[in-house]
């Protein structure tokens, strides 16, 4: 019998979505914006006041409107208040709500 060596564990980031009604109002805005820019389970690794530093100026280099999704970040979906507010700049998905007053 031979011996299998087990393949080193490669870190796959996995996409977590993070559902928030009404992003187009102020409290839901805020959290969505600050939740696209998270890391996913970041809390939970020690980081060193180097790279805090670096993260600080890499965020501060970054224009609030590009769209472009950094890996390993939450992707924000959710509502509008009204279907007509455009999407907000960090949402990727936004949904509709129907009333059902038919």
């Amino acid at each position: 019998m031979a011996n299998k060596v087990a393949a080193p564990t490669e870190k796959v980031p996995r996409i977590q979505r993070v559902f928030i009604n009404l992003l187009d109002t102020y409290s839901s805005g805020n959290i969505g914006k600050f939740l696209s820019n998270c890391v996913v389970g970041a809390s939970l690794e020690e980081i060193t006041e180097e790279e805090e530093e670096e993260d600080e100026s890499k965020s501060a280099m970054q224009e609030p409107s590009s769209v472009k999704l950094k890996e390993g970040t939450f992707q924000i979906v959710g509502t509008l208040s009204k279907p007509e507010n455009p999407r907000p700049t960090f949402a990727v998905e936004t949904y509709s709500v129907s009333t059902g007053g038919e």
